[in-house]
């Protein structure tokens, strides 16, 4: 894509382990505009946060990219070396990981770990390096910033862990940050300050972001663009209104479906039946083949080639042939 900030190109991250080569993601392509929020959903397993984890160069033995690009400004990422992409980590790249807590370092303050990637990348030396992270600290919504600075992880609630994960990774002011289920251990009110506060921060920075979620609530809250994903594939992708409105994959239809309606009374939630394989138990053919109401034959024969459907709607389905089925028919997941 022209202008793209990150354009991710038949990206394959495989782990190689002693019963086989599993490849957590399989042929993955996708791009982030500046100012722009992109977010990955699908059930656990499905290869978001590997994909997250490519990005940032993270994937560890015995994992390893096997293919594909990763440009960054037009600068491939898988072929530069560790010192660069050093460089690039927590400057004009940045990650907020799930769990807070098991991210920052319980030994070292706040202000020791905010203070290291400020002294680090922005070159100030330590008086100006606490004076930017305590200003950090108040613009994410913590109180007492002073006194916070001081604290070690192990005094704050979940909440405030949370705000100094990005009060961190935006202390460098990133081009790109990748938010690996925020919200996630956070309850209902938290979660709703901290995606406004993500809302408040692309605002005033122009910074783009990468949203890994299973949640659809967060998906129509924040994201203008959405990629589904389903055994290390991409298997539809399009902006938040057409994905919502119009889900092509039974994959997505499924996961819509799942998700409660403030408008609609249902004494049973529809569901996917089944769950997710094991990485040796996918099917042949398409890999949502046995989980999927509307399987064909050829399903369970022949993998799907990702199909363009609609200006910028692209969806990995056999229905979408010329003798397949339509979503809106009879069949449905119960």
């Amino acid at each position: 894509m022209e202008h793209a900030l990150l354009t991710v190109n038949r990206l394959k991250t495989y782990f190689y382990t002693e019963d086989g080569v599993v490849p957590a993601v399989d042929d993955v392509s996708f791009a982030i505009k500046k100012g722009e929020v992109v977010a990955i959903v699908g059930e656990s397993g499905s290869g978001k946060s590997v994909t997250s984890l490519s990005v940032m160069r993270l994937i560890e033995n015995p994992g390893k990219i096997a293919g594909g690009e990763i440009l960054f400004e037009g600068r491939n990422l898988v072929d530069i070396s560790l010192k660069k992409m050093r460089e690039l980590r927590g400057n004009q790249l940045a990650m907020i990981f799930q769990e807070p807590l098991t991210s920052l370092n319980p030994v070292f303050t706040i202000g020791n770990q905010l203070a290291e990637s400020i002294r680090l990348h922005q070159k100030k030396n330590k008086k100006e390096a606490i004076k930017i992270g305590i200003e950090m600290l108040e613009k994410v919504g913590i109180a007492r910033a002073n006194q916070v600075y001081d604290q070690y992880p192990h005094a704050l609630s979940g909440g405030m862990r949370q705000r100094v994960m990005i009060a961190m990774a935006l202390s460098c002011n990133p081009k790109l940050l990748i938010a690996d289920e925020p919200t996630t251990a956070l309850d209902v009110t938290i979660q709703a300050q901290i995606l406004r506060l993500m809302k408040d921060l692309i605002e005033e920075f122009g910074t783009s972001i990468l949203l890994i979620t299973h949640d659809l609530g967060v998906v129509a809250e924040m994201a203008d663009q959405v990629i589904v994903m389903y055994g290390g594939q991409v298997v539809e992708q399009a902006d938040v209104f057409t994905l919502f409105k119009e889900p092509k994959h039974p994959y997505t239809k499924g996961l819509i479906d799942s998700t409660p309606k403030i408008h609609e009374w249902k004494e049973e939630l529809n569901s996917i039946p089944g769950t997710v394989p094991g990485p040796f138990e996918f099917p042949e053919g398409c890999k949502f083949a046995d989980r999927c109401p509307f399987v064909m034959d050829k399903c369970k024969a022949e993998s799907p080639p990702v199909i363009e459907i609609g200006k910028g709607h692209v969806v990995r389905c056999w229905l979408h042939g010329e003798k397949g089925l339509k979503l809106n028919e009879s069949k449905s997941f119960t």
